[in-house]
Formats: C-alpha cells, structure tokens, sequence
C-alpha cells in the first residue's frame, strides 16, 4: 500500500469514528464539532479545551488536530479501540462528585483547566484502581495510565453486551 493510500484509509477511519453522534460535542465542555483530539486519551476535544490539553503536556494529552496533523495507524487505531467520547467520559468521569458542574461550551478558561486538570492529570474522577500514583518518569507513566485505560475498555467491552452496558 503506497504512503497515500494509507493517509486516504487512515483518514477515513478518522472520520467514521468522528461521525459518531458521542464524538459530535467535545468530551470536556460538550461544545459541538470539535476538531482537536487527545490521541493517547481517545476524545474528541474543541479549540478551547485544547489549549488546556496542551498545557498539561504530551505526558497526559497528546493533542492532534483532525484536519491538519498526519495521524498514524497506531493512533487511530487507540481512538476507535477506547470507543468514543462517552466511553472514555464513562471512565475519566466515572467519579464526580455528586453535585460537580462539570463545564460548558462558554465556561471561563480557568472553569475549563480545572476541570481538564482535575479529569486527567490529578486522576479525580476514575476508579481508584486506574489511578497511577507512583513518581515514574513522564513517558512510563503516561505508558503505564494509557495500559491500564485501555485494558479497562477491553474488559468492560468484553464482558458486557453493548446494549446493556453497566455504569462504573
């Protein structure tokens, strides 16, 4: 397969998988039509809560533009492997507080980081048993909380039908 043709066949994946009705809104403040995503998280993310994204590094939310970056199989095939927005927000939000607003589409930015911080990088909202608490270096745990998060998809997944899906 020349290089074009699997730009062409990576592409259309990208956009199948962004075509679902849950990757319509960002994952973090529901804004619609997002055109940025965290590859190694799998959400679909708008402008705004990008640049939040991107202040926490490429250690935790490795961010990518669907319309510009050149994505790689492995990325895409990570995406479609955590199923969408509402699959991984089933995970990073399973937590949350009784009560918590998460925020909106016209939040403020300091709104927005909170929330992007405490979701991701602080690990608030998830199972405790997801939780990555030791002091590795940046790469090993980002290595190590993107194992766990899939391996968590690929059980749940596997145990439950599709249709009757049990929250966490």
């Amino acid at each position: 397969m020349s290089r074009v043709q699997r730009i062409t066949s990576a592409n259309g994946r990208l956009k199948n998988l962004m075509n679902q009705t849950d990757n319509r809104i960002c994952a973090d403040c529901g804004a619609r039509d997002p055109k940025w995503a965290s590859a190694n998280i799998g959400v679909f993310i708008c402008l705004k809560c990008c640049g939040v994204h991107r202040s926490l590094g490429a250690r935790i939310s490795r961010v990518l533009s669907v319309q510009l970056d050149e994505w790689s199989d492995e990325d895409i095939d990570a995406m479609i492997e955590v199923g969408g927005n509402s699959s991984a927000n089933a995970i990073y939000e399973a937590y949350i507080p009784e009560g918590y607003s998460k925020p909106g589409p016209d939040s403020t930015h300091d709104e927005r980081s909170r929330f992007i911080r405490s979701k991701y990088e602080l690990q608030e909202f998830l199972k405790s048993s997801l939780r990555i608490t030791s002091r590795k270096s940046s790469a090993s745990i980002q290595s190590s909380f993107s194992t766990k998060i899939l391996d968590s998809f690929r059980i749940k997944s596997s145990k439950e039908p599709s249709c009757n899906r049990k929250p966490w």
